[in-house]
């Protein structure tokens, strides 16, 4: 076949919608009144919306959510009309691409990328009840070798493991991309690959037919089966078992056969086969079976003709999935849904005549639980025991018993089940001796008939992104929604899976890289992580009778305030949405909102074509401008925020480029083709004003140097760029792909004549410094010209400073510069540190702010009751440390009565709130010269039972890291319960329950009797539902004896301190068994063991080691102490 008529194929694989699912009943109407038709986008909605209008939607699995998920992906890849554009109008887009880089590669108008993956290839599951990492349609295992297994991915291709799953590399990357649903390996040869392209359960992407590999997929030809047209799908692919040139193959139109490995394929039953099955018969490859949605077909003449069987098999069906199995040849199962609109569970049908006739099995067990069998069905029987059967559609359910009887073997919101696979399930199978399960979150395999599934998905690439948000710190912080499996985290070099649903726009605080929000469908619950997706720390519920579209946006400001587009504009209050906008804007939902990056109160929104302003922080908004289109992306320019930049929706979509404001706009889409227009990006920080443009097609370029865009995807697959994010600090560009994940690619760096950076603010504790405070701040050179003198003005508790540092800084290099001492009492704070220099260039990277945790050190044997206010602790929740659950006072009524004392309790009065964890931290300690120590107090609780939880941590390293105090015994913790089914929230040793007796409790310190400085704090953890009185806690107290020692390793002296490298330590008569060294998070920099020491005194070398803060840790005869040193 010619290359040109591959790339068209394959382009009209990337860009038909054909008409969602035939079989879904809102398209029976409609099919019906115009059958044979081709319909627009916009038809298919219409018909969808009115079905729905007195249904639920969200009942899980009804179907509703498979189409709003098509409908969001295709919606900007059609024409103006709402139709797929021609097989030649792609062809023209395609060929003006590649001239594109033709022209890159001759002129180097543009900057060279260089993509690379970033994942998510693996993941941990931290908070989601329904984890997966991307849909799987189909799994085939080498006939010649059990070890090498593909999957088809319904948008991320086709990939090929060759050691039994553990790792996946993708074969058709650089082809335009397409979905596979079926695949066959010539049992001859492995190097012969057959594909039926396209997605057959959802259409995220069209079928051109069946695709051939001759040389291990690395590269592909079409073959004589190519399906054109709209409406068109191919599923199963057969080959002949003794016989490579025959095979068979699935589609929509009709069952084909080929003779001749694919050179020519007949059609030998018409009919809609593509959502059904092909079977031969074992060891009888002339037996072939086959199911189209409502009827069972049998050949007994190698699949040349075929008659219908309907003994046994219901009347009318909606969707029928069969499967045999060598261990009774004559066996056949049949799985049968019922008709639009309910496609209720029929029954499970077995023959034993070799498909000649039907008996019933089942017919009452519910193995569908859902109405979207239209979407997702499988059934499966045992390669070695034909009474046991097993049916997917929301869960997997199993039979002993040839269907008589079934069992659900897994629940689809219990992931840590050790028999858990995703939701929706696409395919089932034994292959060589194994059971596979391909569904919405992956693929699944199990080796004991179901009872455990191990995840086989880690490292394939396959996720399918909506949105996604990068940090401005580092673009090591990301968050994103992924279709199907909810909001992503990235933090620490890894993924999380934070929250479950389809996830979709995200939003991370400017101001704290770890703060992470995300929506799930149509805005209904915001999901929060305030520490890097390690956790899912809070949720806030949509605004009361609001729906936000499928993926509504969501948005940060400047200053870390969080906006959502429903029908009005809202903002994020203390947990609750609150009315921000005055009106609803425009007719309908907002589809986008974009905040000026110089200006908070600027603010745009777009609803269908309509471009809006406010200037008042969205309170009133006014319609500016009307494209010729719906608005697909809004962007302000970071440096003249005149300047406005949009794209517009559908393949005729437009570049759009505004110089006053939103007013009037001119057309810039000169070099991108007519393609689907997704994002628009603006560079910081760069005079050329770089552009970047996410395309159905990839990424293109543009600065003020060029007149026309550019393609810039070196290396990065042929993919939907969904969402593109620039991080101007690591200087990335991230793009989040439809079917490929996440990328990232370096972008062109310029620096100013003079430009300083506040990289960050550093105090003595990594958490809570104990004592004064003397914070540094590190500066960056981020200019051309050298810098000699640096103006600081930070401001704490209400009064503002300022001094002026003198010392040389080059380009890009950095520098440490000392504050002056801050003596506060115990409390929290707010600090405020502005570095500046003449004609700096950028003001935005001037400032920053940190809240710095004060505290004192507490006296053995002496109880804190809590009753003044010099009696308070500190406190705060996670994720916002301005702010604590905690709070002190008298508790009145009910079983949490205080009896008149003052307290510490989550909470005066009611119950406490959902998702919320919150520490009360003590006093600092120095149990070095304690015998016995020993923390207790007294305390009472009503907590939902293993789902909220209390319990008691510490730490010695000014909260850099914290342990668990304890383990679960009389007098401490009540539970040893760890996460599972419930208690997520448990961490191995806790309180949880009930007791409403003031008791006291204990536990002995002895572990932590050579520490010079430990902190304590009460956590307390609530999960996102039901709620109770709460705790209350009083009389705290760290006891034991004072030993009577003379303590010599409290006079140990370091010199000089601040030093640019070596450090003195004067010992006095000690001989120290260790020096330790650790940086401000905790880290062990340097350990010395065995120390030289002349006339009691040694150093230690920090020459190497970056400037800041360190600790010195120096061991003898049992004790500790720690310094603090700043290396200069």
């Amino acid at each position: 076949m010619k290359l040109n008529y591959l790339i068209i194929s394959l382009l009209s694989c990337l860009f038909g919608f054909s008409q969602f699912n035939s079989s879904a009943p809102w398209m029976e109407e409609i099919n019906s009144k115009r059958k044979g038709e081709e319909l627009t986008i916009h038809e298919i909605s219409a018909a969808f919306n009115s079905y729905w209008e007195t249904r639920d939607r969200t009942v899980r699995g009804s179907g509703h959510n498979p189409y709003k998920r098509w409908e969001y992906h295709w919606t900007n890849k059609v024409n103006e009309q709402g139709y797929l554009i021609s097989p030649e109008e792609l062809w023209a887009a395609w060929n003006q691409k590649n001239a594109s880089k033709q022209s890159r590669n001759t002129t180097f108008a543009t900057p060279p990328s260089n993509w690379q993956p970033v994942g998510p290839f693996s993941h941990t599951n931290t908070g989601s009840w329904s984890s997966g990492q991307g849909r799987v349609n189909i799994v085939a295992v080498d006939p010649s070798n059990s070890n090498t297994l593909y999957l088809g991915a319904p948008a991320g291709g086709i990939w090929k493991s060759t050691d039994a799953g553990i790792n996946w590399n993708p074969l058709s990357d650089y082809l335009p991309q397409i979905g596979v649903s079926g695949i066959a390996i010539d049992h001859t040869n492995s190097n012969v690959i057959y594909i039926a392209t396209g997605d057959k359960d959802a259409l995220d992407s069209y079928s051109i037919g069946v695709l051939k590999s001759t040389d291990g997929g690395i590269t592909w030809n079409t073959t004589g089966l190519t399906l054109t047209g709209t409406n068109r799908r191919a599923g199963d692919i057969i080959m002949h078992p003794t016989n490579n040139q025959i095979l068979w193959c699935a589609t929509s139109i009709g069952l084909y056969k080929t003779t001749n490995a694919g050179a020519n394929w007949t059609v030998v039953q018409t009919g809609n086969f593509s959502q059904g099955n092909i079977r031969l018969k074992p060891n009888d490859p002339n037996t072939v079976y086959a199911v189209t949605t409502n009827t069972f077909f049998r050949s007994t003449n190698g699949g040349d003709s075929f008659t219908i069987v309907s003994t046994g098999l219901p009347a009318s069906s909606g969707r029928l999935v069969m499967d045999v199995t060598p261990a009774n040849a004559d066996y056949v199962y049949v799985l049968s849904a019922g008709t639009s609109p309910n496609f209720s569970y029929q029954g499970v049908f077995r023959s034993t005549d070799s498909g000649n006739s039907f008996v019933s099995r089942n017919t009452t067990t519910n193995v569908l639980e859902s109405s979207q069998a239209w979407f997702d069905l499988a059934i499966a029987v045992s390669d070695v025991n034909a009474e046991e059967v097993y049916t997917g559609c929301l869960n997997v359910w199993k039979s002993t018993n040839g269907g008589t009887n079934f069992t659900r073997l897994n629940s689809w919101s219990a992931p840590a089940s050790p028999s858990y696979p995703h939701a929706d399930i696409h395919y089932l199978g034994f292959q060589a001796g194994k059971f596979y399960c391909g569904s919405d979150g992956g693929i699944y395999v199990s080796q004991n008939g179901g009872a455990n599934f191990t995840d086989l998905t880690e490292t394939a690439q396959i996720s399918q992104y909506y949105k996604i948000a990068v940090s401005k710190q580092s673009a090591g912080n990301m968050v994103g929604g992924l279709q199907d499996n909810g909001g992503y985290a990235y933090s620490g070099g890894a993924w999380k899976n934070y929250y479950g649903a389809d996830g979709m726009d995200t939003a991370i605080d400017p101001n704290n890289q770890n703060l992470y929000y995300g929506f799930i469908q149509f805005g209904g619950t915001l999901y929060i992580s305030n520490n890097g997706g390690n956790s899912r720390t809070g949720s806030v519920s949509s605004p009361a009778s609001e729906n936000g579209n499928w993926v509504t946006p969501l948005v940060s400001n400047s200053v870390g305030e969080i906006f959502a587009g429903y029908q009005y504009l809202y903002i994020l209050n203390s947990n609750a949405w609150q009315q921000q906008s005055s009106t609803p804007v425009g007719s309908g939902n907002i589809d986008y909102i974009e905040i000026d990056p110089t200006d908070d109160n600027t603010i745009y929104v777009s609803n269908g074509s309509g471009l809006y302003k406010s200037t008042d922080r969205g309170i009133n908004f006014n319609l500016i401008y009307t494209a010729h289109a719906a608005i697909s992306s809004i962007e302000v320019n970071h440096t003249n925020n005149q300047i406005v930049y949009l794209t517009t929706a559908g393949t005729g979509g437009r570049v759009l480029k505004s110089i006053n404001g939103g007013i009037a706009f001119t057309n810039i889409t000169t070099g991108i083709p007519n393609i689907g227009k997704n994002i628009i990006v603006h560079q910081p920080q760069h005079s050329d004003n770089p552009l970047y443009v996410g395309t159905s097609l990839g990424v293109y370029y543009l600065d003020d140097t060029m007149t026309t865009w550019e393609v810039f995807d070196t290396n990065l697959p042929n993919v939907s760029v969904e969402d593109l994010e620039i991080n101007v600090e690591d200087a990335k560009l991230i793009a989040a792909t439809y079917g490929r994940g996440v990328w990232q690619t370096d972008i062109p760096v310029q620096l100013a004549s003079d430009d300083i950076k506040i990289m960050q603010i550093q105090a003595v504790g990594a958490l809570i410094d104990c004592g004064n405070v003397t914070p540094q701040i590190e500066v960056k050179n981020n200019g051309v010209n050298t810098i000699n003198a640096v103006d600081v003005s930070y401001t704490i508790d209400g009064t503002t400073n300022s001094f002026t540092w003198n010392g040389t800084i080059t380009s890009t290099n950095t520098a440490i510069i000392d504050l002056p001492e801050l003596t506060l009492n115990r409390g929290v704070y707010e600090l405020n540190v502005t570095s500046t220099i003449p004609n700096d260039a950028f003001a935005s990277n001037n400032s920053l702010s940190k809240t710095i945790f004060v505290n004192d050190n507490g006296t053995i044997g002496v109880v804190n009751p809590f009753t003044n206010t010099t009696d308070a602790l500190i406190s705060y929740n996670d994720g916002s440390l301005s702010t604590s659950q905690w709070v002190r006072g008298i508790r009145s009524g009910g079983s949490m009565d205080s009896a008149g004392n003052t307290v510490y309790t989550t909470n005066l009065s009611g119950n406490y709130p959902d998702n919320r964890k919150s520490y009360l931290v003590s006093q600092c300690y120095n149990l070095s010269n304690v015998i016995n120590p020993q923390i207790s107090f007294s305390m009472k609780f009503d907590l939902e039972l293993n789902w909220d939880v209390i319990y008691v941590e510490y730490s010695t390293d000014f909260g850099a890291n914290w342990s668990v105090l304890g383990t679960a015994g009389a007098g401490w913790y009540n539970s040893s319960r760890t996460p599972g089914s419930d208690c997520y929230n448990c961490p191995g040793a806790q309180w949880t329950g009930a007791n409403t007796t003031n008791n006291t409790y204990s536990y002995p310190l002895n572990v932590l009797n050579s520490e010079t400085n430990v902190i304590f704090r009460f956590v307390f953890h609530s999960d996102e539902s039901v709620n109770r009185p709460g705790i209350n806690i009083d009389n705290f107290l760290i006891n034991g004896t004072l030993s009577s020692q003379n303590f010599e390793l409290q006079n140990v002296v370091v010199y000089p301190n601040p030093s640019k490298g070596i450090f003195n330590i004067s010992l006095g008569n000690l001989k120290p068994e260790t020096i330790e060294v650790y940086d401000v998070m905790g880290k062990l920099i340097m350990k010395k063991n065995a120390i030289s020491v002349t006339n009691f005194q040694t150093n230690i070398d920090l020459s190497a080691v970056a400037q800041g803060i360190y600790f010195i840790k120096i061991s003898a005869n049992g004790q500790n102490s720690v310094k603090r040193i700043v290396k200069e």
